[in-house]
């Protein structure tokens, strides 16, 4: 008996995913709901587990581009070995299952078991050239793109060099170089066109954070038993949803030559990965209290790590908040995270002295000042609309008792 393992449809919208990596060697001996293998559709890089326990027959390489429901590999029960001058043997599974060492199945996993990048293997397999041939330069010695074009230069004949003035780029040591990742290309794409194709514009305002570090505190108490944090993330998202609710046009994207203003208020958390950006969106969020948003976010944050969060789970937010408070960061400007016509950048809670006066004498207070900064889409979006979203951001920031109306 054997059980296909196939391209899983994450998404609604998903019709095709890259084959990043397998965990395992065709031949390999896996257990249940071990990792066998990561793909990557988008921004999302996704685990797919075993099925079942078995012999794992690989089918398709790594850095493939498949289809939804295409066939990477098989686990089965027995596993064909090759013993020299003899025909194949079918081997039964063990009771306590080792490893069997044998010439794999599969015409391509000779390939698979040598460490090499994903672009590397696809230029192999076009050109025909057997990877055994070539000396990595990567870490741990694997095989990059690089090696490979220089495999291939140096068994093509050339005519002799022309005498050339160096360019200022040549004649450097390189530390390392450095394949572009599915997530990063598409990153690099998505940042490259919403700067292209929108008219941003930042406006920026500091804010007395005082009582929002104190609101947070105060929750954080009251759920301590239940072992409950309360981030400021999760209250920046309530007051941001509460705020576009006041200013609907704020909720808006452009869609060819028509603006559409949405009724649900989706707001994306942009999060830092290993290897890129993301942003999950927390949906409703008007709807929703302040520690159901913190639950969420937690869930989404757990299995973005995980590699388990789903593609939809990315898609349709109506505002996003980017975060970098945390790395001490003071401002910055965010871009616009397309096809969103605004976004909010937050930066650190630094406790500093500031001028007050009491009774018409003046005098100086220690208090939390936090910079907002608001990224919108000029073409959406004027200046005085964006200021006084703004403005009322900062008003729940600094008087968060104005949530409970």
């Amino acid at each position: 008996m054997s059980t296909e393992i196939t391209i899983p449809k994450l998404g609604m919208t998903m019709k095709e995913a890259t084959l990043v990596r397998w965990n395992k060697a065709d031949g390999d001996w896996v257990k249940e709901k071990e990792v066998l293998l990561v793909i990557e559709t988008e921004k999302i890089t996704y685990e797919i587990e075993a099925p079942q326990e078995g012999y794992l027959r690989i089918l398709e390489p790594e850095g493939a581009v498949l289809p939804v429901g295409a066939t990477v590999g098989i686990l089965t029960k027995e596993k064909v070995i090759h013993p020299p001058g003899k025909a194949p043997v079918a081997v039964q599974a063990p009771s306590s299952p080792e490893p069997l060492t044998a010439t794999p199945a599969h015409p391509e996993a000779r390939q698979l078991r040598i460490k090499a990048s994903p672009l590397a293997r696809k230029i192999g397999r076009e050109r025909g050239v057997d990877l055994q041939l070539i000396k990595g330069t990567g870490p741990g010695g694997r095989i990059l793109r690089e090696d490979v074009l220089r495999f291939l230069e140096a068994e093509t004949p050339r005519p002799p060099a022309q005498p050339l003035s160096l360019p200022p780029q040549e004649g450097k040591r390189v530390l390392r170089t450095l394949p572009i990742s599915g997530m990063r290309r598409q990153i690099l794409e998505h940042m490259y066109r919403s700067l292209q194709e929108t008219a941003q514009m930042t406006l920026t305002r500091e804010v007395d954070a005082t009582s929002l570090v104190s609101l947070r505190q105060a929750l954080i108490q009251r759920h301590q038993e239940e072992g409950l944090g309360v981030s400021y993330n999760a209250l920046l998202v309530k007051m941001a949803a509460r705020a576009l609710k006041a200013h609907p046009w704020v909720n808006v994207t452009l869609e060819g030559d028509k603006l559409i203003q949405w009724e649900d208020i989706n707001i994306g958390v942009a999060m830092e990965l290993e290897d890129g950006l993301i942003v999950p969106v927390v949906r409703n969020a008007d709807t929703l209290s302040i520690l159901g948003i913190e639950k969420i976010l937690q869930d989404l944050f757990k299995r973005a790590r995980d590699k388990k969060l789903l593609p939809d789970e990315i898609r349709g937010g109506t505002f996003t908040i980017t975060n970098l408070g945390h790395l001490g960061v003071d401002s910055f400007t965010p871009i616009l995270n397309r096809p969103e016509s605004a976004i909010l950048g937050v930066g650190r809670i630094v406790e500093t002295p500031v001028v007050t006066r009491h009774s018409g004498q003046p005098g100086v207070e220690f208090r939390h000042r936090m910079v907002l900064s608001l990224t919108v889409d000029h073409r959406i979006l004027d200046g005085a609309p964006a200021a006084r979203f703004l403005g009322e951001l900062a008003q729940l920031v600094e008087n968060p008792v104005l949530l409970v109306e």
